[in-house]
């Protein structure tokens, strides 16, 4: 595509001797960055579904991207082409239902042919593997269910859910008596993770969730007064 070609030309002569001095300034530490607050810029004009918005902040996300590799190849460390070339392979061998005669009738078999296609090819000996690292903890305790649930266990009926609640009431209760630290933080960790599993069993995002009622509740707080 011209225009994806004529945008690596773009960053190469940014990032050249006689380019910008930002530009060539910038790190990949300082890449990483961006990238965060792009894509939750990007995530916030899709929620309003300002889609104006929503394209340029695709854009930046793509030259962000693009500035990363370019960077990666500077140090021999990685190459655009060869990155697309991956990703394209990967979506061929991931998806045999399509591109060969394997096909599969329903979104789960789908869904459970990727998950275990990824797994063999990363080596992956639990679900930890699969687990980013820095994610915010309430989405990855949402990945965790997501990915046990398509590993054939039983997360989601309405025995689960109430068994769930008195799980939740039951540490509670010993929360109230508990006096030692770490045994205090070990039992808030459990009662919310118990309280994504609700979440996750109601079909709900716990991320999305914590951060409505957070800006519900920072709107009702002004600077020097409460409303």
């Amino acid at each position: 595509m011209d225009e994806f070609d004529q945008l690596v030309k773009v960053v190469k002569i940014l990032r050249s001797p006689d380019g910008c001095p930002w530009d060539r300034a910038q790190t990949i530490a300082d890449m990483k960055k961006y990238l965060l607050e792009e894509t939750y810029e990007l995530i916030d004009a899709l929620s309003d579904k300002d889609y104006k918005a929503a394209e340029e902040e695709l854009g930046d996300v793509i030259l962000i991207i693009i500035v990363m590799a370019e960077m990666l190849d500077k140090e021999g460390k990685a190459n655009l082409k060869k990155i697309l070339q991956l990703v394209k392979d990967k979506m061929v061998l991931r998806h045999p239902h399509v591109f060969s005669e394997n096909k599969l009738g329903t979104k789960e078999e789908v869904l459970k042919v990727w998950v275990d296609k990824k797994a063999n090819d990363k080596n992956r000996k639990s679900v930890k593997d699969r687990l980013p690292k820095m994610a915010p903890a309430l989405l990855l305790s949402y990945l965790f269910l997501k990915e046990y649930k398509v590993l054939g266990k039983k997360v989601n009926d309405l025995k689960d859910f109430e068994d769930i609640a008195l799980t939740i009431s039951a540490k509670l209760d010993k929360l109230k008596k508990e006096t030692k630290g770490k045994q205090k933080g070990l039992l808030i960790s459990e009662i919310l993770f118990y309280v994504t599993k609700l979440s996750f069993i109601s079909g709900l995002d716990p991320e999305e969730l914590l951060r409505q009622k957070i800006f519900r509740e920072a709107e009702k707080v002004s600077y020097g007064k409460d409303k």
